[in-house]
């Protein structure tokens, strides 16, 4: 089996002859070495595992049709959420099934460079949507290679669009605005989901999951456990989004006092609706095992006891855009919760662990406008001379 190195800018790279396969010339190769002679190790080792493993045999007749089907079906159940699942079958049927009904074999890595660089420039959808597409061709192909369907990830060797987080949706609400919706929904069921996201800086799908069993009153703490989604046009309790989205979360004693104010009114509602007062029927999806649950006390729901739900709050967009010009999400109040903790002068790192985020990065990086501010706070808190 032969192989050759060589030089490709800054860095080195190899190229194995893998022979005739299929009819076709086969090579493997790889780059972004720092040295020849960690370029030639490294191909040294690559040749050794392909006599082991005995990867010269030929590539399985598998459509990509079928590596989708596939992994959705036996692998995708298993490692991603419901809504990643379904956000992979839309970016497939919208956009990567062009390729479906070929042998994934026989996709070249021109042909998904030429895809992924149309999809930018002359469809001009954005580098974050196109970059999610790339890393999705390349979960499948990893995917087909794990299963031994092609000998070499034609992906890898594709460059990828570079993913820029857009900031433009985020808004930050001022004081002044805060009060002027307050005032508008305050008599309405969706203030209580307002005046939580706005507190505890929760997700969407968190703050309307919320027991009275999740509130600790005695130490002024909420436990994070869940989310509410809607799945196969069912509602449902879901794990929280990341391992580091199960939190505690302390607040205050104004916000202590709301919350008993609704319990002690929910206990009122209660009483009076009697028989009528509506029961909710949830899957919960937390466990190993999908149990069918009914749930009395949720925090978020209307006089009669039915439950709100991530589309409930949509009202508070509309009345805000028609009665008050002001856009609203009800996801920026989490971002509004944040800027005013960093503002303050909080920790990043403690504010990050309250919103739940897997990384600090994250944070400091969604939370640039502040960070710049720190900047000129730690040039300032450095003036100082030692003469």
């Amino acid at each position: 089996m032969n192989g050759s190195i060589r030089q490709r800018g800054n860095t080195w790279s190899y190229r194995i002859d893998l022979g005739t396969i299929n009819g076709k010339r086969k090579q493997k190769e790889k780059g972004g070495f720092k040295s020849q002679k960690e370029a030639k190790q490294a191909m040294q080792l690559a040749i050794a595992e392909i006599i082991q493993q005995g990867e010269l045999k030929e590539s399985k007749k598998i459509t990509l049709n079928e590596v989708f089907e596939e992994f959705i079906l036996y692998e995708a159940p298993i490692t991603r959420k419901h809504a990643t699942i379904v956000r992979y079958q839309s970016l497939y049927n919208n956009h990567i099934s062009v390729f479906g009904a070929r042998m994934i074999n026989e996709i070249t890595a021109q042909e998904l460079q030429k895809f992924i660089t149309n999809k930018l420039i002359q469809e001009s959808l954005s580098n974050d949507y196109v970059k999610s597409m790339y890393n999705f061709l390349l979960l499948l192909w990893r995917y087909a290679y794990k299963n031994k369907y092609i000998l070499d990830n034609a992906v890898e060797a594709i460059k990828p669009p570079k993913a820029y987080r857009s900031t433009t949706d985020i808004k930050i609400y001022t004081m002044d605005e805060l009060k002027q919706i307050w005032k508008r929904i305050e008599k309405t069921n969706n203030s209580h989901a307002f005046m939580l996201a706005l507190k505890l800086g929760l997700r969407i799908g968190e703050i309307y999951a919320l027991r009275w069993q999740d509130i600790d009153f005695e130490t002024n703490t909420v436990h994070i456990t869940k989310q509410l989604q809607k799945q196969n046009k069912k509602w449902c309790f879901t794990t929280p989004k990341t391992s580091n989205s199960y939190r505690k979360i302390r607040f205050d004693n104004e916000l202590k006092n709301y919350l008993l104010d609704l319990r002690d009114k929910q206990e009122f509602d209660k009483e009076f609706f009697g028989a009528t007062y509506k029961s909710n029927k949830i899957l919960d999806k937390t466990s190993k095992t999908e149990t069918v649950i009914v749930v009395h006390d949720f925090v978020n729901k209307k006089e009669d006891g039915q439950m709100l739900n991530t589309d409930s709050c949509k009202f508070i967009s509309t009345v805000c855009k028609s009665d008050l010009n002001i856009h609203f999400k009800m996801h920026n109040l989490r971002h509004t919760h944040a800027t005013f903790l960093l503002e303050q002068g909080l920790n990043p790192k403690y504010v990050s662990e309250r919103l739940g985020h897997s990384k600090l990065e994250f944070t400091l990086k969604l939370y640039t406008h502040i960070t710049k501010g720190m900047d000129e706070q730690a040039v300032e808190a450095l003036n100082f001379s030692l003469d």
